[in-house]
């Protein structure tokens, strides 16, 4: 996702100040006995003084700073930047809590970026005007994750709050949002998600250390526990401790509804979406999960009238569209589920996942010509992007083509992928349930009950 760099990185203060600075940081308490820490602030802060911001990323981070060779490095199995990252940003955070205070500039690193942020230290007299602002940029980022959720409305949403946390860096409710806009990064494959999920969590760890109490923290937890940690007890006390901070929060029922929905407890899931949409009748995520449970339950009936009542509320989005096809292909209707496929390829053109799923749906019509086309085209077009292995699995198993299909949801499993966990109820592998290979791919630790 391309980050705001003008906002991130905006700064003319003195190089020689800026040098001070940095020693003081590297001379303190909380770095002397971390030489790679040093190193790694130390370069990114001379990338970002020679405004090459291109080398910013995670690839030439590995290769200059870990001596990773380029040829071999793959960031979805080594996470060396990504896990130094975070501890070079807890390890600033408590310079900036000790020592820094008396330093004349902030040296931080923001969540989900490696530019650094290098600013004045602002006077204590400015702390309420910061955050009176900080609240509003964070009632902003709200808004953008109240619309559909594309890549153009989280990275909005990502730089609300990313800007609410430099007015007020210790602001829990900037770190919630920030958490929920890089899950939904992570869920909507929109962003790497092993890296955007590693974001998330960072955030809303971060959050629950200044305000235990925030219960939608405690519900997104939850959530990366059980999709990228496969860590079921732990997600739902996560959910559980939400619930109990919140018990009239729409979005926390809602979240723990779906959540309790990819774990196959369908009857609890129903119970817990009537009562987020009892709360908050408008809340269309609440409204998909019902169409997914609906799915689930075996009762496509119930899943249309959940589509009629929801036409007012969002008449065409992505995600009305996509469910609508693969109910479509669940009944065997392939030219209804090209239709839908289609409307969701045009609502998100950008979004490699509607090409996938129109070209499951050409497989089902026989159009497996057309079919293979469109799929070598995504896979060339999204050549060095994330692409899921669920989707792909989905794809080849309405082709017919059961080997392909197991190898890609084993990858699912083990990569994290977050629709991963639908594996057991997803009537799109109806057609594998019979294979001896189905029974051990059900054993995974993910779906233990």
């Amino acid at each position: 996702m391309k980050r705001d760099t003008d906002a991130i990185a905006a700064t003319a203060l003195p190089a020689e100040q800026v040098e001070l600075a940095l020693a003081l940081v590297e001379s303190s308490a909380a770095f002397r006995g971390s030489p790679r820490h040093r190193a790694l602030l130390r370069w990114l802060v001379a990338r970002r003084l020679a405004d090459d911001l291109g080398a910013l990323k995670e690839t030439v981070i590995a290769v200059e700073v870990f001596g990773r060779a380029p040829a071999r490095f793959d960031p979805l199995t080594d996470t060396i930047v990504r896990v130094e990252a975070r501890r070079l940003r807890a390890r600033l955070a408590a310079y900036d809590r000790q020592e820094g205070r008396a330093s004349a500039l902030r040296i931080e690193l923001p969540v989900g970026s490696y530019v650094p942020l290098i600013a004045n230290r602002a006077p204590a007299a400015q702390a309420p005007d910061a955050t009176r602002r900080a609240r509003d940029l964070v009632e902003r980022g709200e808004h953008f994750l109240r619309q559909s959720l594309t890549q153009a409305t989280l990275a909005q949403a990502v730089q609300r709050f990313d800007e609410a946390l430099r007015e007020s860096p210790g602001y829990a409710p900037a770190l919630v949002g920030l958490g929920r806009a890089w899950f939904n990064l992570a869920v909507g494959w929109h962003h790497e998600p092993a890296m955007a999920s590693a974001h998330a969590g960072e955030a809303l760890r971060h959050a629950l250390a200044i305000d235990p109490d925030q219960a939608v923290a405690h519900a997104l937890m939850g959530a990366i526990q059980h999709q990228f940690e496969h860590n079921w007890p732990a997600a739902r006390r996560s959910f559980q401790r939400a619930l109990a901070l919140a018990p009239e929060m729409a979005f926390v029922h809602s979240a723990y509804g779906c959540h309790l929905w990819l774990h196959g407890a369908l009857d609890e899931a129903e119970r817990e979406l009537l009562r987020a949409r009892q709360l908050d009748p408008q809340y269309l995520n609440t409204r998909m999960h019902m169409v997914n449970l609906r799915i689930a339950q075996g009762r496509p009936a119930d899943a249309e009238a959940e589509f009629t009542a929801v036409q007012d509320i969002a008449p065409l989005t992505l995600a009305i569209a996509g469910l609508r096809g693969a109910l479509a292909m669940f009944r065997g209707d392939a030219a209804a589920a090209i239709t839908h496929y289609t409307q969701a390829v045009a609502a998100a053109p950008e979004h490699p996942g509607c090409s996938i799923a129109l070209a499951g749906a050409l497989a089902l019509a026989g159009r497996t010509g057309e079919a293979d086309e469109r799929v070598a085209a995504t896979l060339h077009s999204q050549a060095g992007r994330p692409l899921s292995p669920y989707l792909l699995a989905i794809f080849e198993t309405w082709r017919g083509r059961p080997d392909a299909a197991f190898a890609l949801l084993g990858r699912a499993l083990a990569e994290f992928d977050p629709q991963a966990l639908q594996i057991p109820i997803d009537p799109s592998f109806a057609r594998l349930h019979a294979d001896v290979r189905w029974p051990a791919l059900l054993a995974h630790k993910a779906f233990r009950r």
